[in-house]
């Protein structure tokens, strides 16, 4: 009985790996195909609603945002700021405080919190083991769900992010990040254009043009 167990445990654990292997060789796949796609765009312009849930605090808030990129330069805005950069310089602007705060661009080695906007939909591509969960049908539309997990985890204040890949034009539709303090952020994006012209003062905020503003300088 005991060899019988032992055999069943082995071909148990065999058959768990190949699965395993598989599901990760397909969302490989996929995600090749999302990084190929997305690094022929010249410029990615797009519109979503984020929701934070803590289902434990009864907490669930729902905003709005937006995000233009091109190459390295990009210009989000999220929960009433706007972050901006031209790949080199990032300056934090809040509106209503009339202030701006103004960063260097951390380098890729500095911080291992720092995710650049532009690299959102290529960031499996560094620091992330991933695995295929499912198909399903988002909202009416049918979906691939791509688990990614930090190889650091203990340097992160998430454990999951969970992908929603349209099948049908290769774009993420969702984006659903898992706090391990059992806060959730939803972000769905409502629309995405790509290929568009944008003009360089989208990527830069003017002083001069603001002179109102209070400037801290941090550089």
């Amino acid at each position: 009985m005991k060899i019988l167990i032992t055999i069943g445990t082995v071909l148990s654990l065999v058959f768990t790996t190949f699965q395993m292997n598989a599901q990760d060789a397909k969302a490989k796949g996929i995600l090749d195909q999302l990084s190929a796609k997305t690094k022929t765009y010249t410029s990615m312009s797009a519109s979503f609603e984020y929701t934070m849930k803590n289902v434990a605090e009864d907490i669930e808030e729902t905003q709005k945002g937006s995000l233009v990129t091109q190459g390295d330069k990009y210009h989000l805005e999220i929960a009433g700021q706007k972050i901006i950069s031209d790949g080199k310089t990032v300056w934090t602007v809040l509106d209503e405080a009339e202030e701006v705060q103004i960063n260097e661009v951390p380098e890729a080695d500095e911080t291992e919190d720092y995710i650049s906007p532009t690299k959102i939909l290529t960031l499996w591509e560094k620091g992330f083991k991933y695995k295929y969960d499912k198909s399903m049908t988002l909202n009416g539309v049918e979906v691939d769900v791509i688990n990614l997990f930090p190889e650091k985890a203990d340097e992160q204040s998430f454990h999951t992010i969970k992908l929603y890949v349209n099948k049908a034009k290769m774009v993420v539709d969702q984006i659903d990040i898992k706090g391990k303090d059992g806060t959730d952020f939803v972000y769905v994006i409502k629309t995405f254009k790509t290929n568009e012209t944008v003009p360089a003062s989208t990527f830069v905020f003017s002083t001069t043009n603001n002179p109102s503003y209070d400037v801290i300088d941090l550089r």
